[in-house]
Order: C-alpha cells, then structure tokens, then sequence
C-alpha cells in the first residue's frame, strides 16, 4: 500500500464545463482574475492558474446538451488501484480506469457512487509494481 500524504482524500481538482473555452476564459478572469493554460486540443480545455498554481479547469462542453456533472470534482487518493476496487465492492461503478493525464501530471478515473452521482479520482502516483 502507498503512504498516504495531507492531500489525500480531499478535492485537489475541479473542472467547470463551458460551450466556448474563450468566453469562458474572458468571464472567469474578469470575475476572479484567473489566468489559464491552454492543453491538448485548442479550444477544448484551459487549466486554470491562481498565483501561478494549477488548480482547476475549463473543459468544452456540447451546446444545449445537459452536462453531467455541472462542475467536475477530483479526489486525490494515495492507491488509485486500490480505491476503484472499493468503489465496485461498495456499489459504484467504474465509469473510466486508469488513465494517464499526460505531461507527467499523473493519472486520474472517473466513478460513478451507487446513486450514479459523478465523481472523478486523481493520483500522481504510478501503478503499483508499475
């Protein structure tokens, strides 16, 4: 079992859905004064910066189409093998397994708790024995 550090079990990553990620991004600065990193597709996905730090995102999402989650929490969690196998054992699915984030930021799975609620999860850890 990994050791487990202050920032696990708790929200280390919140997503926000918008229909363009420019709008969004001109709102959200205006209002909070965000800055934002742009990754993957242009216009699909912007990290948003507070005092240069990561700690969220603006993610693109279908016009007209209800979004399920309205807003994307994550869960950093010490042993993410270990924690999608609770997730099934206690009644949740699955949604998404292990999935590399990219740019060594580590990975992150998607779960959905016995009600079918939303929950995302996060590790900077590899894989055990990986």
């Amino acid at each position: 079992m990994t050791e487990a550090t202050s920032t696990d079990n708790t929200v280390t990553w919140w997503e926000i859905p918008v229909t363009d990620i420019t709008a969004g991004k001109t709102f959200y600065r205006s209002v909070f004064g965000w800055d934002f990193q742009e990754f993957g597709d242009p216009g699909a996905y912007a990290g948003i910066l507070v005092d240069g730090a990561l700690v969220g995102g603006l993610f693109r999402a279908e016009p007209g189409t209800p979004q399920d989650p309205a807003i994307r929490l994550y869960v950093n969690v010490a042993d993410l093998e270990a924690t999608l196998a609770a997730v099934g054992s206690a009644g949740g699915t699955v949604r998404v397994p292990r999935t590399e984030i990219g740019g060594d930021m580590g990975w992150w799975a998607e779960i959905s708790d016995p009600d079918g609620r939303w929950l995302g999860l996060c590790t900077d850890r590899p894989a055990e024995g990986a």
